[in-house]
């Protein structure tokens, strides 16, 4: 017979037992293990970079023997970005903190395969679905010899139809996840129309709703109000040419035109002209700030060049992905707005002759 007193002791054993297992797997859902088996020379540099919050968060290792490993804590499940010293192939992926494995070949870096990584599962699902219907629609319109950038067609009509009702079934089936709202960002942030956003971002529970995408997905859907006229426009710090940072509110008191474009927008480059001639006219009254969107540095500094922009040039290595251009609603190009000198918003979206009469209307003093 066993005492009650050695029942105790071994229920007590248990207990503490449970409590060290419930512990160790606490401590490795709070960390990520990156463990890699790649065919490629020793001393290769492996980074692994994310953006969060605003901060670009990047860590290392080197090549051994055919293997690496990178240990640490992800916020969140993030979009993750693995490179290398050898070249310039990337590996892109969501990745959560667990253990995840990568095996492949240096030369063909890009198509490592993944193992472990169930959100980047889920949300690579979603992407071969979203691909197939793409390929319907091209052929669709190929067929019907229709041009693809006509948005009011009936194949593209349809094609966004069923865009829409794979990613709200997908939202609804995986309302708490991050890649909810992924799957939101790549179907709806390049939409003008915010409304079926907000009904994909309505369905999310509220765990869902507390991601870092999401939060994007939710800024996404309050920019059309917080861009209106009358509200004050969003803050930004940008590098000028030369490098140095420059604050929207270093011109708080004075009237501001931000100009959004980039080297690879050819409506954009044909403002150009117009901006030059305005910018001689009314440059005494309203201060012209050009915001380039080009990732690549040197294309934007060739572009300023090129097309002989003398006021105040500044640029967003983010592009349409970064925090200004979300702050903004900037999802296409070109893209302005007119501030006045309490820093609210006077005007968006002015092009061609728009700006040129409202600038008429309002600035009469041309500069001599």
């Amino acid at each position: 017979m066993i005492s009650l007193k050695r029942k105790r002791s071994k229920t007590a054993l248990i207990a503490l037992a449970l409590i060290s297992i419930s512990a160790a797997f606490s401590f490795k859902a709070a960390n990520y293990e990156f463990d890699g088996v790649l065919a490629g020379p020793d001393g290769t540099v492996i980074k692994l970079s994310y953006r969060y919050e605003g901060k670009e968060v990047a860590d290392s290792t080197v090549l051994k023997n055919n293997h690496f490993s990178l240990k640490g804590a992800l916020p969140e499940t993030m979009i993750c970005t693995l490179s290398n010293s050898a070249n310039q192939q990337i590996k892109i992926f969501v990745a959560q903190n667990t253990i995840i494995g990568f095996s492949g070949t240096l030369d063909k870096f890009y198509d490592l395969a993944i193992k472990g990584a169930t959100e980047n599962t889920l949300y690579q699902g979603f992407k071969s679905k979203t691909l197939s219907l793409s390929g319907d629609y091209r052929k669709s319109i190929e067929k019907a010899k229709i041009d693809r950038h006509d948005r009011r067609n009936l194949h593209f009509l349809n094609y966004k139809r069923r865009v829409d009702s794979l990613t709200i079934d997908f939202v609804k089936r995986n309302s708490a996840s991050s890649v909810a709202a992924l799957v939101m960002i790549d179907s709806y942030l390049n939409d003008t129309d915010r409304k079926q956003a907000a009904n994909g971002y309505a369905l999310l529970s509220e765990k869902g709703k507390s991601t870092f995408y999401a939060k994007r997905i939710k800024q996404f859907i309050d920019t059309a109000v917080a861009i209106s006229k009358g509200n004050e426009a969003p803050a930004f710090t940008l590098a000028d040419l030369t490098g140095k940072a420059v604050k929207l509110s270093d011109y708080r008191g004075k009237y501001v035109l931000l100009d959004f474009w980039a080297s690879w927008c050819p409506p954009c480059r044909a403002e150009h002209p117009l901006l030059k001639q305005l910018e001689q006219r009314y440059g005494k009254e309203i201060v012209f700030l050009s915001i380039s969107m080009d990732a690549v540095s040197k294309s934007w500094k060739q572009a300023v060049q090129a097309d002989q922009l003398t006021w105040t040039q500044l640029n967003d290595p983010q592009s349409t992905n970064g925090e200004v251009a979300d702050s903004y609603g900037i999802k296409s190009l070109p893209f302005n707005c007119i501030i006045g000198p309490d820093g609210k918003i006077l005007a968006t979206k002015l092009r061609g002759q728009d700006l040129a009469n409202f600038l008429a209307k309002n600035f009469t003093l041309p500069r001599n």
